[in-house]
């Protein structure tokens, strides 16, 4: 018997198929990338803002404290060179004793208000005092100048709308 040898057949691969891009594909994929840009941009605005009002509110702090210790200078050593010229020593002790008998308990932070403009960042806490039956509320306004929160303003009044 003889027998004869069948020769080896190749395997059959499957030719890859063609891959076609619709465009629908195009456009979903687009808008995919604009979506994930924007959420993108959007949270870092969120923590430089959060960065910026921490950073802000050192200096607000520290003003609060030359209030209750009735430090005019101190508050006056924080403000930039507008609100130094407006304001000296003596009239914000004097401004600080004026007001001592609402200001005597620690105040609780009530608003925070961020303003963006094209001079920078400027943050605006609003304290209110609870030493007497008719809340003091105080607004106090920071300025970020060249990396460095400095104090613009300050302001007092009973009627939180007022500030």
């Amino acid at each position: 018997m003889t027998e004869t040898i069948q020769p080896i057949q190749p395997e059959t691969v499957p030719k890859p198929k063609k891959v076609t891009v619709r465009p629908i594909d195009i456009v979903i994929f687009t808008v995919i990338i604009v979506i994930i840009a924007i959420l993108s941009f959007t949270i870092y605005n969120k923590l430089v803002l959060k960065h910026d009002v921490t950073h802000a509110q050192v200096t607000a702090d520290k003003v609060v404290s030359a209030i209750e210790h009735r430090e005019g200078a101190a508050a006056r050593k924080l403000g930039d060179k507008t609100f130094q010229a407006q304001n000296s020593d003596a009239s914000l002790t004097q401004l600080f004793k004026a007001k001592e008998v609402a200001t005597l308990k620690k105040p609780t932070l009530d608003q925070t208000i961020a303003v963006t403009t094209k001079n920078g960042r400027t943050v605006y806490f609003i304290y209110k005092y609870t030493a007497l039956k008719v809340p003091f509320y105080v607004r106090i306004g920071v300025h970020n100048n060249h990396d460095t929160w400095q104090l613009i303003n300050i302001k007092g009044n009973v009627d939180e709308t007022q500030l």
